[in-house]
């Protein structure tokens, strides 16, 4: 999972403050305090988030803030460190340009609480993700696409064919009915023939041993399931 944070300061004890901070609930921190290096280290691996420290009386931190979300094309976020006594030369941040403001002397729990949040919408993002592709031995199936490929090549199957498919590999080690799997591939009302499923299971099981061994087996008088010896 994406814990890295990017910091930008120049203040060498407010980082390594942070940085320990960071570190202690598990992420991980790295300093930079020029702009132009902090944003090439975004483009070569994009952090969870950067830490703008925008304290300096001499800085204008809204202007800073927006470069980095336009360099990124506002998929960074920001939290900005605001020292309350100077401001951003009397100017507030422009809301647009960060997506929160911490005011220093900042407590670290909104600071984690932010970085937090981005944490697990990143783990969800992920899980979401992972849930859209099933995998069994060599053949990857993704859900969203409606893609099939066995050993990196395509795989073409009709929609219904797809959707037989997808009922074996949800559960490639349990034996499918034929019931069952007209159940799971056509609508409620349709009158299927037992008959009807074994000739697309037949063009399933044709395309994919194009690309390697036979991966169905049939189970007579039963129905179906997945199955590679070395599986």
């Amino acid at each position: 999972m994406n814990g890295r944070i990017l910091i930008q300061t120049e203040d060498a004890e407010l980082y390594l403050l942070l940085k320990h901070i960071l570190t202690l609930d598990g992420f991980s921190a790295e300093n930079s305090n020029r702009l132009g290096e902090l944003l090439d280290r975004v483009h070569q691996a994009p952090p969870l988030a950067i830490v703008v420290d925008c304290s300096d009386p001499e800085m204008n931190a809204s202007a800073v803030c927006a470069h980095i979300k336009a360099a990124t094309k506002s998929e960074t976020k920001i939290a900005a460190l605001v020292n309350t006594a100077n401001g951003d030369h009397g100017r507030p941040l422009v809301p647009s340009t960060v997506d929160c403001i911490i005011d220093r002397p900042f407590n670290p729990e909104r600071l984690l609480a932010f970085l937090r949040g981005l944490r697990a919408d990143v783990a969800a993002q992920a899980s979401t993700k992972s849930a859209a592709i099933l995998r069994y031995a060599d053949i990857e199936m993704n859900l969203n696409r409606l893609r099939v490929e066995r050993n990196g090549h395509s795989v073409v199957l009709s929609a219904l064919q797809f959707r037989l498919l997808m009922c074996l590999m949800r559960a490639p080690d349990v034996v499918h009915t034929r019931d069952d799997l007209i159940a799971a591939a056509w609508p409620p009302e349709a009158e299927v023939e037992p008959r009807t499923v074994d000739i697309h299971i037949g063009h399933i099981r044709r395309a994919m041993k194009r690309e390697g061994a036979d991966v169905i087996r049939t189970v007579r008088s039963v129905g179906y399931a997945l199955y590679l010896p070395s599986h």
